[in-house]
């Protein structure tokens, strides 16, 4: 098989996720559409069927990237790739199909498409490896926060061109089988927030190859909750201070080795 789907849902209504599975079902890519049902609180999965779909249902959610990995470790051994999708995605026909053309093409070890908004404004899915300060200023000091963006954000980077980023974001990843069984799958340390950026770098660490594909173009419904949801911003504090207790706060010299190779390398930037 080419690709399997892997979506992670958590008392979601049908129509939450209904565009989502539609882009999914109709790509020739994708084989097979893996719904995770984290907490088993879905129940209308019963009655939804279709030749490409398979459920799992998880009866305790122990967050999103335990999720995902129910699905890597049932099938990374059956398909060429592993796409990991958020259900708040939207694509046309043959957009998914471009991705993998792209990363066959490349033998990438992870890739991930244009993302845009609604509005067809671009959503920036490339970063930089963060500090503890720049998430600091981007979160809580917003009129500091410009000039930090411009930079982790890689705002001035060519998305016409494909390139490395050693951060790419989970809501629409490419994972090849290969990555995935050095790098395993997502650190389930993380509930939420952050276990993106920490497979990204693990899959570079692998010596993967890493690569933003700009052939391919899907939407995204991005809410932003941990600006909105006090519950949902201490899960982002929470992983915050899992990830640099993992990697280092202030001493990290992965993060500036994998930071300048990006910026060294990246097209449209002198």
């Amino acid at each position: 098989m080419k690709i399997i789907a892997s979506l992670v849902l958590y008392k979601h209504l049908y129509q939450d996720v209904q565009e989502t599975l539609t882009s999914l079902f109709n790509e020739e890519s994708i084989a097979k559409v893996v719904i995770v049902d984290n907490g088993a609180h879905c129940g209308w999965l019963s009655t939804l069927t279709h030749e490409k779909l398979e459920i799992i249902t998880l009866p305790v959610n122990r967050g999103f990237g335990a999720g995902h990995n129910a699905v890597i470790t049932r099938y990374r051994q059956q398909a060429e790739f592993i796409l990991i999708c958020n259900p708040d995605i939207a694509f046309k026909q043959g957009e998914v199909d471009k991705l993998y053309a792209f990363s066959v093409r490349h033998q990438t070890g992870l890739s991930i498409p244009k993302v845009v908004y609604p509005d067809g404004s671009l959503q920036h899915g490339c970063k930089l490896l963060p500090s503890p300060y720049q998430l600091l200023i981007r979160r809580f000091i917003s009129r500091f926060s410009s000039n930090i963006n411009t930079e982790y954000e890689l705002r001035n980077a060519d998305y016409s061109k494909p390139f490395f980023a050693p951060s790419l974001s989970g809501c629409f990843m490419l994972l090849s089988r290969h990555a995935l069984s050095d790098v395993g799958g997502f650190d389930t340390r993380f509930f939420l927030y952050l276990e993106d950026v920490d497979l990204s770098r693990r899959v570079c660490q692998a010596q993967h190859v890493v690569r933003y594909c700009p052939d391919a173009l899907v939407i995204h419904e991005s809410q932003r909750r941990s600006y909105r949801d006090v519950r949902f911003l201490l899960f982002h504090i929470t992983s915050a201070i899992r990830y640099f207790n993992k990697w280092g706060w202030f001493s990290d010299r992965q993060r500036k080795s994998l930071n300048q190779r990006c910026l060294s390398e990246l097209p449209g930037v002198k």
